[in-house]
């Protein structure tokens, strides 16, 4: 887990988009939580086939998430490599696009 938070947040050019996509995501990795509550019940004990079932598909979602996420990012960078590269921004606009402004490269 500590692997995806890095890698997402590695790739969100500018404070403001890195600020907003870490909350999100640790907002969104918390929910996780309340899954585990419905998923390990007591009449499944001691044994809970039903939590573990569900905490393999996740960490298989997880893994497919991954490797959707590389190939997209690696496209992206091959398109902006592709791309002009001046198109007329000053270094201040280019920075404050963040990671949409054409010299960024994402991190793989």
């Amino acid at each position: 887990m500590p692997v995806i938070v890095c890698w997402f947040n590695m790739n969100l050019g500018g404070h403001h988009r890195r600020s907003v996509g870490s909350a999100w995501q640790v907002g969104f990795g918390n929910i996780g939580g309340i899954i585990a509550v419905y998923a390990f019940l007591a009449k499944d004990a001691p044994r809970y086939v039903r939590g573990y079932a569900i905490c393999i598909g996740f960490v298989c979602l997880s893994l497919a998430s991954c490797v959707v996420y590389f190939v997209s990012v690696g496209y992206q960078n091959r398109k902006r490599d592709r791309s002009p590269v001046d198109i007329g921004l000053t270094e201040y606009e280019k920075t404050e696009m963040g990671d949409m402004s054409p010299d960024y490269r994402y991190l793989l």
